[in-house]
């Protein structure tokens, strides 16, 4: 799902979503997305940042 030119973040999926091939990926799901994708889900609510915060690196 990544886009290997642009930048990527982690999300987690708060709601069970539906690839572009039509197979399921369950709600808590970690994916490495594009940020533009990234944010319509945010938006939306379907999804929330997975990123560390500054300092939790570990």
């Amino acid at each position: 799902m990544a886009d290997a030119k642009g930048k990527t973040t982690p999300i987690k999926l708060l709601y069970d979503t539906w690839a572009d091939d039509e197979q399921r990926i369950e709600a808590g799901t970690v994916l490495d997305l594009p940020i533009s994708i990234a944010k319509d889900l945010i938006a939306a609510g379907k999804a929330e940042r997975a990123d560390p915060l500054p300092g939790d690196d570990a």
